[in-house]
């Protein structure tokens, strides 16, 4: 009793563990001293004492003690120990105290899994616990919450987000199974968003978001909507872009490319336009590298093309707004294989479908009428476009340069080259590669102004341009021979 008081006088007083220590190790002497024999209780106290220092080590030795005295260890005693051992992850102790369980006859109950547990968590030792799980069930024993959370917290440190998926579905049909425990749902959200498996961010994002309302940091959202896009689901992405909304991120075009990636996987082009529009509506400006997970998609199929274009009329037809980078998408998918009148009769569509073009719209279609070498409908077109305020860019001038060198009079090709250095603009180097193979196949002297120009942008002349022009050269000099 008077052990009991120390430690509880010792707790009270905010004593240093190395006084109470001490003190009853001093009671137990004077007992001693006096005749009276310690009882299991006793080391209990004596315990509880060590505990207080953090001192697991003792924990056997005085069960040893206790032993060769004749006293049969309390089970009460044997869990303390466990206890102790487990919050320091001290194997070889508990080893030593489970033996010594067995040897006095004492059963594990769910307590002394439950501390065995504790243990394995400390040190990280997963297979052994859920080897103990399945102990316990086939010994007809059901664990405690806190021993399940023990593990999922272990699988969860472990990136393992399968087990821990597993042991909270355990878990969370217990009674015991608190508000609080709920977090544990962001927690594996977090952890299975990050590992990629798709099918366990799908539920945990519907309990821990929708059921639980809690609130997902932007990277989560992130990744949830990288995986909602490479699996196809436009509900989960949209989901989490209205989430993303209601919590005032401020949107940016990444939050976007999932839901377009998975729209387009579907085949649901209606829908994936109408993604475009909603990002104009909320100030991102969707562009052509905004478009092109929605190009890989229907790029090469020529049926989805022309689902593509029935989408944008059936989007006219009923007052929906059609978006200028959708339609140039269409236009762009058509040159690209090979259908130049459709992509041009796309771009004369535009009216039809409330359509406002810009530079993309005229590079687009100036692709198509460089594949099909029709220079005057390009002109013709370019004239249009800049007639209508469209700001030409080097890109579409460059390609106005390529045009050009499609046909046998390419002198407006310097035109337009010339009309670029005025305006400070780098020629792309795909112009100055088609205008150096034209000057070389028609021999034109001005070829050394040309590679002279390309070289001073920084555009080195290649061994396949190299071997071009020496080709070109023995035409002409087996032509002169004959």
């Amino acid at each position: 009793m008077k052990m009991f008081r120390v430690l509880d006088d010792s707790a009270a007083r905010h004593q240093a563990p190395g006084n109470t220590v001490t003190r009853i190790l001093q009671l137990a002497n004077e007992l001693r001293v006096n005749g009276v024999k310690l009882n299991s209780e006793s080391y209990e106290h004596m315990l509880s004492a060590y505990a207080k220092r953090g001192d697991v080590s003792r924990a056997y030795s005085l069960l040893k003690q206790m032993e060769g005295e004749g006293i049969t260890p309390s089970r009460e005693y044997c869990q303390k120990a466990l206890q102790l051992a487990a919050k320091t992850g001290d194997t070889v102790v508990q080893a030593k105290m489970l033996h010594a369980m067995e040897r006095h006859g004492y059963p594990k109950t769910t307590k002394t899994y439950h501390y065995m547990l504790l243990c394995m968590r400390q040190n990280l030792e997963l297979e052994r616990a859920l080897d103990t799980l399945d102990i316990m069930e086939n010994a007809n024993l059901t664990p405690g919450l806190l021993s399940y959370l023990s593990v999922i917290d272990m699988a969860l440190n472990l990136r393992e987000p399968t087990i821990a998926s597993d042991i909270l579905e355990k878990a969370e049909k217990l009674d015991t199974f608190r508000e609080k425990d709920k977090v544990l749902y962001m927690q594996l959200l977090r952890c299975a968003a990050l590992k990629g498996h798709y099918d366990i961010v799908l539920s945990t994002w519907k309990k821990a978001i929708i059921d639980c309302g809690f609130d997902p940091d932007e990277g989560l959202c992130l990744y949830v909507l990288h995986l909602a896009g490479k699996h196809n689901d436009p509900r989960l992405a949209g989901d989490v872009i209205r989430i993303i909304g209601e919590l005032g991120y401020t949107y940016r075009e990444c939050h976007f490319a999932p839901l377009l990636d998975a729209f387009a996987s579907t085949g649901d082009i209606a829908n994936t336009f109408k993604v475009f529009s909603s990002m104009r509506k909320i100030g991102i400006i969707p562009d052509k590298k905004t478009a092109l997970p929605v190009a890989y998609k229907i790029g090469r199929d020529i049926n989805a093309i022309h689902k593509a274009k029935k989408a944008l009329q059936d989007m006219a037809d009923h007052g929906e707004p059609v978006d200028v980078t959708a339609f140039n998408l269409v236009i762009h998918a058509f040159a690209f294989n090979q259908k130049y009148d459709e992509a041009i009769s796309q771009y004369g569509q535009a009216k039809r479908l409330g359509v406002t073009p810009n530079s993309e719209t005229l590079d687009a279609t100036l692709d198509a009428c460089i594949h099909c070498k029709d220079a005057e409908l390009g002109e013709s077109i370019y004239q249009e476009c800049v007639s209508q305020g469209i700001k030409v860019s080097a890109t579409s001038l460059s390609k106005m340069v390529t045009l050009m060198c499609t046909q046998e009079d390419y002198e407006d090709a310097f035109t337009y080259l010339e009309r670029m250095k005025k305006l400070k603009m780098i020629p792309l180097r795909g112009c100055y590669f088609k205008l150096v193979k034209t000057l070389s196949r028609a021999n034109d002297p001005r070829l050394d102004i040309a590679l002279e120009d390309m070289r001073a942008y920084g555009y080195a002349t290649s061994t396949h341009m190299h071997e071009f022009m020496e080709r070109e050269e023995e035409k002409r000099d087996f032509s002169n021979l004959v």
